[in-house]
């Protein structure tokens, strides 16, 4: 039998037992420490993610240097909040923008956000994350997705941000902004021109409804058509001491000219007329578009107004104008209604099919405004020296008021003002074939402070 030998010079039975236990005693002991010991440190990336996105109280704070918080604390407007409450509230004002996002601490994807109602997606994707140290620089550029194809950007911004370890907690020290701007590279030009040229033959075809709709309503009135562009200028009416909307061509149409092309009456006899819009340019590659007293409208793909009218195509569903069929306002906002197959033959839309809504740019709405309200200035933002741009999306009804509308980007201090304002402008009634329909915009409403 083993005998273990103690200080005191007795002996004790031993064994294999007790070796063991006392091999395995100072592991015991460290699995035990090894158990209590933290998860790993947050990565700059998850910092940078929580920073602008997270959802405790003071995610935002957390990760500014001491510094700078306590700076931001003291930088107090009129209203008592703090530069950093503000800060705050503008990423609040971010995560609940309406569309849906998601965040990825791993991968080449930061940040993936979603508009299902323009069917738009807005990708930030990680270019370079470079870890030296207690330093990490993050480099992520934009991607803009809409109907499944990428969009060329005005410019390509790129943003730099730089986080520094303090305290054991990543902390945003730097932002740098790249934009580059490919001013020599062919496809760029050419992918600016063809979203330009979309705009203004979006504009040019409500041009010619636009004329339509003065058509009908000066035959309503005379009980011939109107042969001169100048003829069908709106004129408002007395109806029960108030003053209606002038429902004749809005702004330069009746000049013959606006936004790059050409309009012109022809072949008219006061029981019939055409009209046609043609590009200002020959050659840009954009359609001509023209109709007549059926209200029917044509395109041709060469720019020349004769084409078109000898042997133009009509214009089926939504392969120019991109009108948005939808419910009315008691239903579902994106219910849609198809025209039928003798609709999409002739390219006439029957009364029960015709599109109750369309989308129609900002550019073109401008030109549809009758009265304006200016927004009354914040004044809690304007000590504050807030100012900036708010875009709004906004339906306009058949009658011209604004019946709904909702922010969707700008200072949260500036938007309820915007808001307010835009409740109360007045919009010409927008024609399609001899009717109103709704129509679906953005309005950007700027803020700006004198200087001092």
């Amino acid at each position: 039998m083993q005998q273990l030998c103690y200080a005191d010079g007795t002996s004790r039975p031993g064994g294999p037992v007790r070796r063991l236990f006392a091999w395995l005693l100072p592991l015991l002991v460290v699995g035990s420490l090894s158990a209590q010991t933290p998860p790993p440190p947050q990565t700059a990336r998850q910092a940078l993610i929580e920073m602008f996105f997270g959802t405790a109280p003071n995610h935002l704070e957390k990760h500014l240097p001491d510094t700078t918080r306590t700076a931001f604390k003291r930088m107090s407007g009129a209203n008592g909040m703090s530069m950093l409450d503000e800060f705050s509230a503008f990423a609040n004002m971010a995560k609940a923008g309406g569309g849906k996002f998601e965040t990825f601490d791993t991968g080449p994807t930061l940040l993936q956000a979603e508009e299902p109602e323009q069917n738009e997606k807005i990708e930030l994707t990680v270019e370079r994350d470079n870890l030296s140290g207690d330093e990490d620089q993050i480099e992520i550029s934009v991607h803009v997705t809409k109907d499944a194809n990428e969009q060329t950007l005005p410019f390509i911004p790129r943003f730099t941000f730089v986080m520094k370890t303090e305290a054991d907690i990543w902390r945003l020290n730097e932002i740098s902004v790249a934009v580059r701007i490919p001013l020599a590279d062919p496809d760029f030009l050419k992918t600016i021109q063809q979203q330009s040229n979309k705009e203004n033959e979006q504009g040019a075809q409500w041009g010619v409804q636009n004329i339509i709709g003065a058509e009908n309503s000066y035959h309503s009135a005379h009980g011939v058509y109107g042969c001169r562009l100048s003829d069908l200028g709106g004129k408002s009416r007395q109806n029960n001491g108030q003053t209606s909307a002038p429902t004749g061509l809005f702004g330069d149409l009746a000049t013959g000219k606006h936004a790059g092309y050409i309009y012109a009456i022809s072949g008219c006899d006061g029981t019939q007329y055409k009209v046609v819009a043609e590009p200002e340019l020959p050659g840009s590659g954009q359609h001509a578009f023209c109709s007549d007293e059926s209200g029917a409208m044509r395109a041709a793909t060469d720019g020349k107004a004769t084409t078109c009218m000898n042997s133009g195509e009509a214009i089926q569903g939504q392969t120019f104008n991109r009108l948005v069929a939808v419910a009315p306002a008691s239903s579902a906002p994106n219910a849609q209604s198809q025209p039928s197959a003798q609709a999409q033959a002739t390219g006439v839309v029957p009364q029960g099919l015709r599109p109750l809504r369309v989308r129609v740019s900002q550019g073109v709405t401008q030109g549809m405004v009758v009265s304006k309200v200016a927004p009354s200035y914040p004044p809690d933002a304007r000590a504050a020296r807030i100012q900036g741009s708010v875009v709004l999306g906004v339906i306009i009804g058949k009658d011209g008021n604004v019946q709904y509308v909702r922010v969707i980007s700008g200072d949260p201090m500036l938007a309820p003002a915007a808001i307010d304002a835009v409740k109360q402008w007045k919009y010409r009634p927008y024609i399609l074939n001899g009717d109103p329909i709704e129509v679906d915009t953005q309005i950007t409403v700027n803020f700006t402070l004198s200087q001092k």
